[in-house]
């Protein structure tokens, strides 16, 4: 399958049915657009940013592209690990951050109306307002978007207990590739009139057609809750303790587990009363509900079990100051991992929680099977079998990388589908994971996703690269990257390019692109230091708009120092732009 390039004729198309402010094909802008939090590839830049402002401007857009055989990407705030978002075929990037609104909300009829673009944390806390909530908990709550947990079927740490999303969505507004704009589903809890056309959408990655509205189930708060922390040395014996917690009936909000290395970098990365605990594989677990009395029994029960599996070390919050403490080791293991490597990796996959502890074990050991001694790995897991192993290295090398991908196909091939389980259960496959698509679900599985696919998107533009119905190669450019222009006291960065920073940051909020949020900028400072991109009168606007006013070092994770290194980006280009004036 080829695509055409974008000509000006068609960009000028574009650009009438979103409006000219929405429109985007700046060098500058569109390059922060190939980064995401998979392994940068610069050739995978996208050739056009639109932001639509409704349905019927998708419907045009999505018309027209598939007409001149243009690939159209989908993006919220670009949150995805698997590089769902990256564009490997160029094309459009359908940026659909600007349909941000909840447009209606009926408690009696547990039923709330959004937008794509709405983020999640903030319709949690509008929700809360009414004693009501939309259970999904990804870690990138602050800035994930209804639409992209939709397009991932995202799940997160309640996930044991109030399941992932699918579980809430009652009816989608599809937009498909003709321009045809459908509504799959009902309004109603119950309903089985219909083939469930809208759950094939759930978890499709924007391959399928471009969701535009979302009716969501919510449900009433718990308002009593209690957290446990236990430490093990035997990670064997903490499987034991969660597999009768099931046996029992016990059914947690909250069973999180986080290994012995992931642990140690969290220690470290803390400090406080963590320096004073063991080191060993941590177990998380907490009961919430309405009730004081039925939330205390429960944890008690949860507690017997867990103690008579001997852990080394346990400590029960008895306030929220001691719980906020305790839930920090599992909020910070991603900024602690990213202190030991330039590159954070993380990946997702199932198994049965029977297979658990051995599936933990092999990975552990992929460095050592593979040969890769510059590779770390890390895991962390939601206790309904939902493993992370976070691998850590550095991009700019190139035998980091090839070592990287070899690690993957021994995770994927060796590992997680030898032992029953699934190549994604939250993140998507995405870019990363479309070569072991066929090794999880075999050729004829493989052939009828295709079949699918081609019925609603026969020129494959939406998304193309996403492994769901397209096998096709990903071509990959790796190159060793050489730094200058720019001063090397600029590059410790430390980003993880999560976009924890980009829902708050005034200047994205005005400028509407990713190149005017902190990730951007950050993203075009990597450019600029590798030779990649030039310096100019775009760039120096870019860095000068930003007000240092310092949220977004209060929004990631890692704790960059973001606002600084703009100042100081402002200075050597205010000194560099001096100097080649005539």
């Amino acid at each position: 399958m080829s695509y055409n390039k974008i000509s000006e004729k068609l960009k000028q198309q574009f650009e009438e049915i979103v409006g000219k402010a929405y429109c985007f094909d700046e060098k500058e802008i569109i390059w922060t657009y190939a980064f995401g939090g998979a392994i940068f590839e610069r050739e995978w830049m996208p050739e056009l940013i639109l932001m639509p402002q409704n349905a019927e401007q998708v419907a045009r857009v999505l018309m027209l592209a598939n007409k001149k055989r243009i690939p159209v990407t989908p993006r919220g705030t670009g949150t995805s690990l698997s590089a769902g978002t990256q564009t490997p075929y160029g094309g459009i990037v359908l940026e659909l951050s600007q349909m941000n609104k909840i447009l209606s909300m009926s408690i009696h009829d547990n039923l709330v109306e959004v937008e794509p673009g709405v983020v999640c944390d903030d319709l949690n806390e509008t929700l809360a307002r009414h004693g009501y909530f939309f259970p999904p908990d990804p870690g990138s709550s602050a800035v994930a978007t209804i639409g992209g947990m939709v397009g991932n079927n995202s799940g997160g740490i309640q996930a044991f207990k109030y399941g992932v999303t699918k579980n809430y969505v009652l009816y989608l507004e599809v937009v498909l590739v003709d321009g045809r704009i459908l509504t799959l589903g009902s309004g109603v809890l119950k309903s089985v009139s219909s083939y469930n056309l809208k759950d094939l959408f759930i978890a499709s990655e924007g391959t399928l057609g471009v969701i535009t509205k979302i009716g969501l189930r919510i449900i009433p708060l718990p308002e009593k809750r209690k957290l446990g922390f236990f430490i093990f040395d035997d990670i064997d014996d903490l499987i034991e303790a969660v597999i009768e917690i099931r046996e029992k009936g016990i059914v947690p909000n909250l069973l999180e587990f986080l290994d012995k290395y992931v642990m140690t970098a969290v220690y470290d990365y803390l400090g406080g009363e963590f320096k004073s605990y063991p080191e060993g594989n941590v177990l998380l677990a907490e009961i919430d509900g309405k009730n004081q009395k039925a939330v205390e029994e429960d944890f008690a029960m949860m507690f017997d079990i867990i103690i008579r599996k001997n852990p080394k070390f346990h400590k029960i919050a008895k306030t929220t100051e001691e719980r906020e403490i305790l839930i920090e080791a599992r909020k910070k293991n991603l900024p602690a991992l990213s202190r030991l490597a330039p590159t954070i990796c993380v990946e997702d996959c199932t198994v049965q929680l029977s297979k658990f502890a051995e599936v933990v074990k092999k990975i552990w050991e992929i460095p050592d099977k593979i040969n890769a001694p510059n590779i770390g790995v890390a895991t962390i897991a939601h206790m309904e079998g939902n493993l992370h192993p976070t691998f850590m290295l550095n991009e700019n090398i190139e035998k980091d990388v090839k070592d990287f991908e070899r690690a993957l196909d021994y995770l994927y091939k060796e590992i997680i589908v030898p032992a029953g389980g699934t190549i994604t259960g939250e993140h998507g496959i995405g870019k990363i994971k479309s070569p072991y698509f066929e090794s999880e679900h075999g050729n004829e599985v493989a052939k009828l996703t295709s079949q699918i696919k081609k019925m609603f998107d026969p020129q494959m533009i939406l998304n193309p690269g996403t492994g769901k119905g397209d096998s096709r190669e990903l071509k990959k450019v790796k190159h060793m990257r050489k730094l200058k222009n720019l001063s090397d006291s600029i590059l410790e960065l430390n980003c993880m390019r999560c976009g924890f920073c980009t829902v708050s940051c005034p200047s994205r909020i005005h400028y509407m692109t990713e190149a005017y949020s902190p990730r951007g900028r950050l993203s075009l400072l990597n450019g600029l230091v590798h030779g990649e991109i030039e310096l100019n009168e775009v760039i120096n606007d870019i860095f000068n708009a930003c007000m240092l006013c310092g949220l977004c070092l209060i929004k990631c994770p890692a704790g960059v120092q973001t606002f600084q290194i703009f100042e100081k980006t402002r200075e050597i280009i205010h000194r560099l732009s001096k100097n080649s004036t005539p």
